[in-house]
């Protein structure tokens, strides 16, 4: 399962508002960064905490961004 796939599902069971994955020019091969927009209902943190859990394989936490 890839990223987009991962936030989409999360997307759909309503803990984010919505994503933006941005891919680094130049490189295939290095992790995007990932914009995540929390929804109010739910606090930063958590949807933080379980964003970084599900992209753990795919995307180093420092590249996530969780608004």
């Amino acid at each position: 399962m890839d990223i987009s796939s991962r936030l989409e599902a999360t997307k759909q069971f309503g803990l984010v508002e919505d994503y933006r994955i941005d891919w680094q020019p130049g490189s295939p091969l290095r992790a995007p960064r990932v914009t995540v927009l929390s929804r109010s209902a739910y606090p930063v943190q958590m949807t933080r905490n379980y964003v970084t859990t599900l992209l753990e394989p795919l995307v180093p936490s420092r590249h996530i961004v969780v608004n």
